[in-house]
């Protein structure tokens, strides 16, 4: 029946589902850390906060130390993607986070739903976080000159956080994806996201039968280790030349994998779209000049690597990823479902439509989750 959820539900079943959940939120995460990557910012802790979305969203979702556990896992996807593990960005963000998300849940525990909405959490949140950006800034960096800098955060922060909170409140309202996340919503097997009957299906490390590895498990499994260990290497080039020759060399290895099923108009919006942003901002030497606009040599490096290391995860992303690949135990299944949906996340567009937005991410969000992408 529509607005129910079913009870009984064994505990180990339950568990396995909250984990597919939790697996699907952290895609999520990954995916809009990229996005928000790509933005040019003024200063490398500024962020809009779009990774944030999935933690404002999950407050409905799970449990409290779910949430927090989501919020680790954010601050280090967005270190991963960025690169800023072991930097003082990582400590701004690490602090940041984990005051946004105890200021979030403890807004959402004490008024509950109904007395506050999502704007209202938003915007507690982006203060919290600002306060310990702030805190950070002062004895980390700037010391007194924090005080230049402290009214930027503040009012940054609350335009932000007022734009996702407007936009949480549209999303919960009008998203199936979302509310049967909430187990408020039943599909066509008669069973909620949250009770997992219709949740795109991957191991979780419990609900898998054991079964003799064959060469094709073994290949996709040697596949996902090589692309994990080429993460590691391809964040840390500093080289231009050699950051596109791997992303060339990827882009090759998934033409040949997928047999020239690979969509590259994506690849090339991003490319064009972060390096035009990163020129407006001109820095270095002066190329030539189109008008008053000067192109420059930096800022056209600058968005070449921003591009190219957003595009370059693309590609490694998809070449990792195999209908075969079967990790041992939890944390395996976890880490490759992540990329498993953060795979689908990428390679499909989202068909926006301009009178009903919540609806187009709706249906691109239902169609990853119960298995509608191909």
């Amino acid at each position: 029946m529509p607005g129910t959820v079913k009870v009984g539900m064994p505990s180990k079943i339950k568990k396995n589902q909250d984990l597919k959940l939790l697996t699907f939120f952290a895609s999520l995460c990954l995916y809009l850390s990229a996005v928000e990557y790509a933005i040019p910012k003024p200063l490398p802790f500024l962020r809009l906060g779009l990774a944030n979305l999935p933690i404002l969203l999950g407050l409905e979702v799970f449990p409290i130390y779910t949430v927090l556990l989501l919020t680790l896992l954010k601050i280090l996807l967005q270190a991963f993607i960025s690169g800023t593990f072991f930097s003082y960005v990582f400590v701004f963000s690490l602090a940041g986070s984990i005051s946004a998300s105890l200021a979030m849940i403890a807004v959402y525990k004490i008024f509950k739903k109904g007395f506050v909405s999502f704007t209202g959490i938003s915007v507690a949140g982006a203060f919290a976080n600002n306060l310990a950006q702030i805190a950070c800034a002062r004895y980390l960096l700037f010391g007194e000159n924090t005080k230049y800098i402290a009214p930027v955060l503040l009012v940054f922060g609350l335009v932000t956080g007022i734009l996702l909170g407007l936009f949480c409140n549209a999303f919960a309202m009008g998203s199936e994806w979302y509310k049967g996340c909430c187990g408020k919503t039943v599909f066509a097997e008669g069973e909620s996201l949250a009770d997992g009957g219709s949740f795109n299906n991957f191991s979780t490390g419990t609900d898998a039968k054991k079964s003799s590895c064959g060469k094709k498990e073994a290949f996709a499994l040697v596949k996902f280790v090589f692309c994990m260990l080429s993460f590691v290497f391809f964040i840390q080039i500093k080289n231009l030349y050699l950051l596109w020759a791997c992303i060339l060399f990827f882009l090759l290895l998934d033409e040949f994998l997928k047999k020239g099923r690979v969509k590259l108009l994506p690849s090339f919006v991003i490319i064009l779209s972060v390096t035009f942003f990163c020129l407006l901002t001109p820095m270095g030497k002066v190329l030539f000049r189109i008008g008053n606009w000067k192109i420059t040599l930096t800022s056209l490096q600058m968005g070449l690597k921003k591009s190219g290391f957003l595009v370059g995860m693309v590609f490694i992303s998809q070449c990792a990823v195999d209908k075969n690949l079967k990790l041992p135990g939890r944390a395996g299944a976890f880490v490759a479902g992540v990329f498993y949906y953060f795979d689908l996340l990428v390679s499909e567009k989202i068909k926006f439509s301009r009178k009903n937005v919540v609806k187009s991410i709706d249906e691109r969000l239902l169609k990853i989750c119960t298995g509608g992408v191909e």
